[in-house]
């Protein structure tokens, strides 16, 4: 059975669109950056939804499309995506996507479209996690903190030390 709406969640409000098909948007502000979580089918006649959100949001320096949960991309979710590129251009935005399917990663080697975007690196993501996490800290959200260890083997990190050890990680596998 398929239906034909989609949803978006901004924060805590959920915006129902009738017509469209399903198609399921997060937003996540972080400061200058947003991340897009996508789940769903960005496809004909939903696809304009991604570009209705993404242009309400003010003031992104970057907007990342996280498209981990899509499960199908038509004509018109490339043509959306290309709008939303040469949107970015215009404006100064760095538009980039993360976490591409198998699938998806395809469809963008097979109609050229790979070099056209900016795919997340590990080390953006990790950035963007981390970023995330300093953000919860500063707004009073509860996060994971280091307890007392037993052993070595019973240590669990704080938000703060996994964030370093992360780019640590990171920087000595690419450097």
């Amino acid at each position: 059975m398929e239906f034909k709406a989609a949803y978006v969640l901004l924060g805590e409000q959920h915006q129902h669109i009738e017509g469209a098909t399903m198609l399921r948007i997060t937003v996540n502000n972080l400061s200058d950056v947003t991340i897009f979580q996508c789940a769903g089918e960005i496809t004909f006649p939903g696809a304009d939804t991604l570009r209705i959100v993404v242009l309400q949001q003010t003031c992104i320096r970057i907007a990342v499309l996280d498209l981990a949960e899509i499960k199908a991309i038509d004509a018109a979710g490339l043509g959306l995506l290309v709008s939303l590129r040469t949107w970015a251009r215009t404006t100064g935005t760095k538009l980039k996507l993360m976490n591409l399917t198998p699938r998806v990663e395809d469809l963008f080697e097979i109609t050229n479209l790979r070099s056209a975007f900016e795919i997340c690196s590990v080390r953006d993501m990790l950035d963007l996690l981390c970023r995330a996490f300093h953000q919860s800290q500063t707004l009073g959200v509860e996060a994971v903190t280091e307890r007392p260890a037993r052993s070595e083997r019973d240590w669990v990190p704080s938000g703060a030390s996994l964030c370093t050890e992360l780019h640590r990680g990171a920087s000595e596998k690419i450097g």
